[in-house]
């Protein structure tokens, strides 16, 4: 598998969809710091987007998506001097068993939202995050260039809309689908994305990053690495370095504990035979690294997840 696929395997990624509303103006909805990964998708009319800690609002037209991928506090709002209150207020009485619609408002402008959530294993600090913005802004999914994304909305809108046996799951299945496209959507219109995406986008780092992630096991060194990416041991430790924000042998512990984690969470294989597959000879050597990334034993890690 290649690096970006390993990344979201390993975070455990579902979610789901809230509702999809119907809202005519005067409206404003004040969307709290929640745990998850909340979006929104314009599917009709425009509004305004104010991000707490953000300097300006930005104004959402039919057809753009948007993702909190820290669950970041915001306002959604038909106009700027719109009055917020919080989502449940809005709901109010109506049903939300069916997706909606949730319907509010009397007035003119009207703008349809679909809603909708990402979950992640949040105990594990996953290097996709970590380089991920306050929000990401997908200007126009039905614009040529997005339309593989706009595919899957589409996909996403009729299920919610006709309802039968099924729905959930399939919906279900197709959020997590829209979080891998949305991160491709940000890599390709984000020139240097930071963080590991921006190797994760790089033409040769990339070649040394899906190298790591498929054979962490491999004893990897700067220069074997450096050869995998075609460039000389020098400009590639630099470069990744100033991509990823950390050294190329410190990014390959970290995947590699994380791996172990994994390992130690659900298999009953040796401990031997886990640091073997995390690329180390010595179950000593092994549970050191380890405990000094993670923060706890190899040992106390399995018993936590036996209980």
């Amino acid at each position: 598998m290649d690096a970006l696929t390993n990344i979201l395997k390993a975070m455990r990624l579902s979610g789901g969809i809230y509702f999809r509303c119907e809202l005519s103006g005067p409206w404003g909805m004040d969307i709290p710091q929640t745990p998850v990964a909340e979006f929104h998708v314009v599917t009709r009319g425009t509004c305004w987007m104010d991000v707490v800690g953000e300097a300006l609002p930005v104004c959402l037209n039919a057809g753009d998506l948007v993702l909190f991928p820290h669950g970041h506090a915001h306002l959604l709002l038909d106009s700027l001097s719109a009055k917020a209150i919080p989502p449940e207020d809005i709901i109010g009485e109506q049903s939300i068993e069916h997706y909606g619609p949730v319907v509010y408002g009397q007035g003119d402008h009207q703008a349809n939202i679909l809603c909708g959530y990402f979950e992640f294993d949040r105990d594990e600090k996953s290097p996709l995050l970590q380089a991920l913005p306050a929000f990401i802004h997908i200007k126009g999914t039905d614009a040529t260039e997005f339309s593989w994304l706009q595919t899957t909305i589409n996909f996403i809108s009729h299920e919610i809309r006709n309802t039968q046996p099924g729905t959930a799951a399939v919906v279900n299945r197709l959020v997590e689908v829209l979080f891998t496209q949305i991160i491709r959507a940000y890599i390709a219109q984000t020139q240097t994305p930071a963080g590991v995406l921006g190797a994760v986008a790089d033409a040769k780092l990339g070649l040394a990053l899906n190298a790591m992630h498929q054979h962490p096991e491999y004893a990897w060194s700067i220069e074997s690495l450096a050869n995998k990416a075609g460039m000389s041991r020098t400009a590639f430790a630099q470069r990744f370095h100033t991509l990823v924000g950390q050294t190329p042998i410190n990014y390959l512990t970290r995947w590699r504990m994380q791996n172990a984690r994994k390992l130690l969470e659900t298999s009953h294989i040796s401990m031997q035979a886990v640091a073997e597959q995390s690329g180390y000879q010595s179950e000593a050597s092994f549970s050191k690294a380890f405990k000094k990334c993670m923060g706890v034993s190899p040992g106390a890690c399995r018993r936590k997840n036996k209980a």
